[in-house]
């Protein structure tokens, strides 16, 4: 059991390390949500039923650690809103393409807290859309469409913002 959680661990770590760090923002945090990850994961992992998918079943639970980790923090969350302040932290510009990085930046501030989280599971977890459907509990066509709704939204928001049309 050692050897397939330790190859587990190597194989799914840094997927699991980006996408908390797109939630919060810092690494100390980021360690700490990725250590209690993991440890979960371990406690369980005798526990786990034949044909789970390693990598959406530890993104679940990183994914459950990052809401916990907003809740706990009374002074900052009230009730509902704990989804507001799990989104990504912002891009690093390059010089020759920071027009592109803020309108990048731009768009995704359009983008519902539902389109983010397709976004950051799909595109910094690096997540199947099955995967995703499973961790979000709707239905994989479901996640298609919407994942291609939200590249079409992004396309036209960069088109926008690029022509000079922006806010």
């Amino acid at each position: 059991m050692d050897d397939l959680f330790a190859s587990m661990y190597d194989e799914y770590f840094d997927d699991v390390y980006r996408y908390v760090y797109v939630k919060t923002g810092n690494k100390w945090d980021t360690e700490d949500i990725v250590s209690d990850t993991f440890r979960k994961a371990y406690e369980k992992f005798s526990s786990l039923q034949e044909g789970t998918k390693f990598k959406s079943w530890l993104m679940t639970i990183a994914r459950n650690n990052v809401m916990d980790f907003y809740r706990k923090k009374k002074g900052v969350l009230i009730g509902e809103n704990i989804e507001l302040y799990c989104t990504p932290i912002q891009f690093e510009d390059s010089l020759e393409q920071s027009d592109e990085m803020d309108c990048l930046k731009k768009s995704l501030d359009y983008l519902s807290k539902d389109d983010m989280e397709i976004v950051n599971l799909r595109y910094f977890a690096d997540l199947k859309f099955k995967d995703i459907a499973a961790i979000l509990q709707k239905q994989d066509t479901s996640i298609r469409v919407k994942a291609t709704r939200i590249i079409k939204k992004m396309g036209l928001l960069l088109e926008k913002c690029l022509g000079g049309n922006n806010e």
